[in-house]
């Protein structure tokens, strides 16, 4: 296991789902999006905004941005291991940073995120700081996260090179 792992803050392990898979017989593209939503929304257990949070408060996180790096092609049946890295954070936003191995330490694929607090109580979305209690964890998780940076591909600008 490399460094990077070693210090994540959160993993899950998952298995590419024969409806995951596309017309070429490989993993496709959307799925990598699915598959790294659920490893958020299971994140979002571990730090306290799980289904009795959202139903008591009626708030949760909105995705504001998100960025995958196709790094190797994943097929029906293989074994995933996800590692979740918190690289920054401020009252409101988590910056997210997950890795997609298979079972023998591949990168297979990376995705960055940024995630906002969001209550709907007022029955329109608006931006909410976390509770005190998240907002420790949250600070503690960015706080070992940015250990791992600089990463030279979320740095890098999408598009074409000149």
């Amino acid at each position: 296991m490399t460094d990077l792992r070693a210090a994540a803050t959160f993993s899950r392990a998952d298995v590419v789902r024969p409806e995951w898979v596309d017309y070429n017989g490989h993993m496709g593209d959307f799925a990598y999006a699915i598959a790294f939503s659920q490893t958020v929304t299971a994140f979002m257990d571990v730090i306290g905004i799980d289904r009795a949070y959202r139903d008591a408060t009626s708030a949760t996180l909105y995705t504001l941005d998100m960025r995958i790096g196709y790094q190797r092609e994943c097929h029906q049946g293989m074994a995933l291991e996800f590692t979740l890295h918190v690289l920054a954070a401020d009252t409101k936003r988590m910056h997210l940073y997950i890795e997609m191995h298979d079972s023998d330490g591949n990168l297979l694929a990376w995705n960055e995120q940024v995630q906002l607090h969001v209550s709907r109580a007022s029955g329109q979305p608006k931006a909410a700081a976390f509770p005190d209690d998240m907002a420790i964890r949250i600070v503690k998780a960015a706080e070992a996260g940015a250990t791992i940076l600089p990463l030279a591909h979320i740095d890098k600008r999408i598009g074409l090179g000149r």
